[in-house]
């Protein structure tokens, strides 16, 4: 594919070389790339799910899936990885993305990093011991 940039009184020409369909396989950081790209459809796929759950829950015609339901534990296991595959990769980028000035410096890259993943991991807990308070209080 050539293209024509006009400079000027003369033209030149440039040559751009066709990727083709397989160009993120050709290094591991674009595979990598296109993999965390790809756990959206899985986290979308599992809020899709329970919304559906919850309008059935609405219409009174819920049942609890149940640990024998082996489709839904796997769907849930794999959908549970690309959700923390995507929250990883995104805070590992945290430090470089959030630059916090303290006078005419910025807060070191590791520092906020780990303030992100320290947040995720007082949420995770946070939330944990939520649900399991309500569900032991429910079953009393």
């Amino acid at each position: 594919m050539n293209e024509s940039v006009e400079t000027g009184s003369r033209q030149v020409r440039t040559y751009r070389r066709p990727l083709g369909s397989d160009w993120w396989l050709r290094r591991r950081s674009y595979f990598l790339y296109m993999v965390r790209e790809l756990t959206v459809v899985f986290m979308v796929a599992w809020l899709v799910w329970f919304l559906a759950q919850v309008a059935v829950l609405k219409a009174g015609r819920y049942e609890p899936p149940t640990a024998e339901d082996w489709a839904f534990v796997a769907f849930s296991v794999v959908c549970l990885f690309f959700t923390l595959w995507h929250a990883v990769t995104f805070l590992n980028l945290s430090g470089l993305i959030l630059r916090v000035p303290i006078g005419d410096r910025f807060v070191p890259a590791m520092a906020i990093k780990g303030a992100a993943f320290g947040g995720l991991i007082f949420v995770t807990v946070v939330g944990a011991a939520i649900m399991i308070y309500l569900g032991y209080v429910k079953l009393r």
